[in-house]
């Protein structure tokens, strides 16, 4: 059923794919007014300048928001429960991304614990696990999403969902109707745009019974639109440590590229985890402008099974940032010796 200029319309098919997406989830403990605190969505519709913002949360939107809010001129304070950010990240890359975020301005509370938002008449206050109290300007929530499922009617069609609200589906995107499938953030991570279409697609080809295409990339990009950029593909450091892999890392620094020189944007690197014995590609992790952009070369050599000799033997345009890839291989190779 749809509604249309206020007249109700009923519509009949055969499947039913669901991809109504996903909206900032709001804990009933954090006090949101739509004033000065606000989830990744209302804080779109401030209309005002103000001074201070301490952003909630340790995952990409909160680092998006808190970098571009810095960016601006901005006093924040970005408050992560855990001991890093972006805990998918490699670790170094975090603990870098951490250390340009602190370098541009922003206060960077890593390990602040569960913090509490309470209100003192006009004041907001934000109380951390420490007894630390922070009373800024703004406050926004970034930690986690929740699935648009309301409204939906789907437990009287036996669509079974989770704590969240997010569509519980099989590897073929089908949820518990047999005719009802699910795709892209409303059945929860990586809730990646790129992924997302890539699962409705997978569920069309199942729902429809076209031999075209049966999965989903195993290896997907992650992509991380902060000031600066981030991205990763394959294994960190410490998923390689975590598989018993005897691997290797490589390092390009921007602060050496002649292209981030011009540029003006010679933070982060190019690095490159492969597996000791034959070189082999296991993982890439860009930290700096174009980042999603860069990381798609790692990614082709990771899923064709290639390893870091295709960089070195590539030829690369003079100047660009993909030169970077060249000099980490290099640096990888130098380790190799060393040891």
């Amino acid at each position: 059923m749809a509604v249309d200029a206020g007249h109700e319309r009923v519509l009949h098919g055969d499947v039913v794919l669901i991809a109504t997406g996903s909206r900032p989830f709001r804990p009933p403990d954090i006090p949101f007014d739509g004033r000065d605190v606000h989830d990744s969505t209302t804080v779109l519709e401030i209309d005002r300048p103000f001074s201070s913002i301490a952003v909630i949360g340790g995952g990409a939107v909160a680092c998006e928001y808190a970098s571009v809010f810095t960016a601006l001129g901005m006093e924040v304070t970005l408050v992560a429960a855990d001991g890093r950010l972006l805990s998918f990240l490699d670790g170094e890359i975090s603990e870098l991304l951490a250390q340009t975020f602190s370098d541009m301005g922003m206060r960077v509370a890593l390990g602040a614990g569960k913090a509490a938002v309470t209100r003192d008449g006009e004041v907001v206050r934000i109380t951390l696990a420490s007894g630390e109290h922070i009373t800024p300007d703004k406050v926004l929530f970034a930690a986690g999403r929740a699935g648009n499922t309301e409204g939906l009617s789907l437990e009287e069609v036996g669509v079974q969902v989770d704590e969240r609200n997010r569509i519980v589906v099989d590897e073929t995107f089908r949820t518990s109707a047999e005719w009802v499938y699910a795709a892209g953030d409303v059945i929860g991570p990586p809730a990646l745009a790129s992924v997302s279409m890539e699962q409705g697609r997978v569920a069309a080809c199942y729902a429809f019974g076209i031999p075209f295409k049966e999965t989903v990339d195993p290896i997907p990009p992650f992509g991380v639109y902060s000031v600066p950029e981030t991205a990763m593909v394959g294994l960190t450091e410490e998923g390689a440590a975590a598989k018993g892999i005897d691997y290797e890392v490589g390092r390009g620094w921007f602060a050496d590229n002649a292209r981030a020189t011009i540029a003006g944007a010679t933070d982060g690197l190019v690095k490159v985890v492969f597996r000791r014995k034959d070189r082999k590609l296991l993982g890439v992790h860009v930290l700096g402008d174009l980042a999603p952009e860069l990381i798609h070369q790692g990614q082709a050599v990771l899923n064709y099974g290639g390893t870091i000799d295709y960089f070195i033997h590539s030829t690369f345009n003079v100047p660009t940032e993909s030169e970077a890839y060249k000099y980490a291989a290099y640096d990888g190779l130098q380790r190799l010796q060393a040891r």
